[in-house]
C-alpha cells in the first residue's frame, strides 16, 4: 500500500480508488478476519488522509466525508 500512495503522488492523473468497508458489519470469529479486519480500516484510514475527497457510499447513496 505505500507504493501505491507513493505512486499516486507522484502522478498528476486523477485517481479513483474504491475499497470495502470493513468496521461496520458483524465482529469476525477468527483471529485472521479480525487481523484482516483491522489492516483494511487501516489502510483505508491511510488512503483517505491523502485524498483530496473521500465518499461512503450506502445503498448506492454517496455521502462526502472529505
Amino acid at each position: 500500500w505505500q507504493e501505491l500512495l507513493s505512486t499516486i503522488r507522484q502522478t498528476d492523473a486523477e485517481c479513483w480508488i474504491v475499497t470495502d468497508e470493513v468496521g461496520l458489519g458483524i465482529v469476525p470469529e477468527t483471529r485472521l478476519g479480525r487481523f484482516f479486519r483491522d489492516v483494511q480500516g487501516k489502510i483505508n484510514q491511510l488512503i483517505a488522509k491523502e485524498a483530496s475527497e473521500a465518499y461512503l457510499v450506502i445503498c448506492g447513496l454517496a455521502q462526502q466525508l472529505k
